[in-house]
């Protein structure tokens, strides 16, 4: 999952806007490496199409579902973990750069990669200095500690991921920050002084760094904490911040004033700002691309059936297009567990009566000949594109094309 977050970032690594664009001509994390490559199709698979380091304008983002979750400690999603690095910042991250440059790690919070000892069963990061939240408030090894040992309470966050709470060393029968507040966890995480966090493993891992780059060591101050309403407004220690939060409609982003940009080389920060709506129509996703209202389909599915008619037969559209590997595979599985489900009889009755085509999420391929068509779409004067789907299976199936604005 979490190189899977690496090459999800190369959607918003540097997407540029054409002339006359309330766009900026590249994000906010604008790519380094990789040739300029020329608008032709598939070219964004390999370099950064019409890169440029022109600051101001605002990004405009749509999803045509819900966002899984903006709290750093409940989200799983690939373009989530890849969005999530505007407002937040992990003790690791992946570079932001094109191909397999983007896969390597490099230190985000922490000044290094992780120190190991103990036969890899014991992980040190030393924190850089300087680095703030939203209100002015330095940020402190507690917090990335606090913000691991709340994520680990999964009836308050259920759709995070189980990695630390099953490979840290936590005392028998805990919890979580909310129901064993009292518990002492440093035979899980220590936190000797305001700048080192130490990790405490149950066996050895000599991979532990790709640990350190998940949202959970995104700093969390425990007095903001809100629980599970932390996902209304998160307090921010990336670039940006939340100006506005609606839940199920969307959300803005503002520059973050105690941001600063010498204690992170990684982010340029180049929009002013995001603009994100979410659960908007598959079909108008694609449309308004086509016309220019919009800058990513943050999702990255496809083009759907309506607009792939005119993209493919179009040279100028195509040319604009990449067909890229998706990275996820949506499915739906039946719970053999559960009755009547454990009846053999009545699964197969599901199986008979369930209409394939229509419960297909959108854009999924469904034959081989669906799957080689294009698949993502770019912006004309923009950047690399990737697709995903949800936190699914993997798998090298291709999607369809994502258009790119003019």
């Amino acid at each position: 999952m979490a190189a899977i977050g690496a090459v999800l970032a190369l959607a918003v690594a540097a997407c540029g806007g054409g002339s006359g664009s309330s766009s900026p001509s590249s994000s906010g994390d604008a790519a380094g490496g990789g040739a300029a490559a020329t608008g032709e199709f598939n070219a964004a698979l390999t370099g950064i199409v019409n890169p440029s380091d022109k600051k101001g304008g605002i990004l405009k983002f749509a999803n045509g579902g819900d966002w899984d979750s903006l709290d750093p400690g409940d989200t799983y999603y690939g373009y989530s973990w890849n969005f999530i690095r505007l407002y937040g910042r992990s003790l690791l991250m992946f570079k932001s750069a094109v191909g397999k440059e983007g896969n390597q790690l490099t230190p985000d919070l922490a000044e290094d990669l992780g120190t190991p000892s103990d036969d890899a069963k014991t992980w040190t990061y030393k924190l850089k200095k300087g680095i703030k939240f939203e209100d002015g408030t330095p940020v402190t090894s507690k917090d990335v500690k606090y913000a691991v040992e709340r994520s680990f309470d999964k009836e308050v966050f259920p759709d995070g991921y189980t990695y630390f709470n099953d490979f840290l060393d936590w005392p028998k029968g805990y919890k979580g920050a909310y129901k064993s507040k009292d518990v002492n966890t440093d035979s899980a995480i220590e936190t000797p002084d305001d700048s080192t966090i130490v990790f405490h493993l149950k066996q050895p891992l000599s991979n532990f760094d790709y640990f350190a780059q998940l949202p959970a060591t995104i700093p969390v101050p425990k007095d903001k904490d809100t629980g599970a309403k932390y996902k209304e407004h998160i307090i921010a220690t990336g670039p940006y911040k939340f100006e506005k939060n609606e839940i199920g409609k969307g959300f803005t982003l503002v520059r973050n004033e105690q941001w600063d940009p010498a204690t992170d080389p990684n982010r340029k920060a180049l929009p002013d700002g995001y603009e994100v709506s979410t659960n908007v129509n598959a079909d108008d996703i694609d449309n308004r691309i086509l016309a220019g209202d919009l800058d990513i389909d943050v999702a990255g599915i496809g083009i759907q059936p309506a607009a792939l008619g005119r993209v493919l037969p179009d040279p100028a559209l195509k040319a604009n297009s990449d067909n890229p590997t998706s990275t996820r595979l949506w499915y739906t599985s039946i719970n053999g567990n559960v009755p009547p489900l454990d009846n053999l009889d009545c699964r197969k009755a599901v199986e008979y009566a369930t209409d394939k085509v229509s419960s297909r999420p959108p854009g999924a391929a469904s034959s081989p000949a669906d799957r080689s068509r294009p698949a993502c779409c770019r912006r004309p004067s923009p950047a690399t594109r990737t697709s995903t789907s949800t936190r699914r299976a993997p798998t090298t199936r291709a999607t369809w094309p994502r258009p790119r604005r003019r």
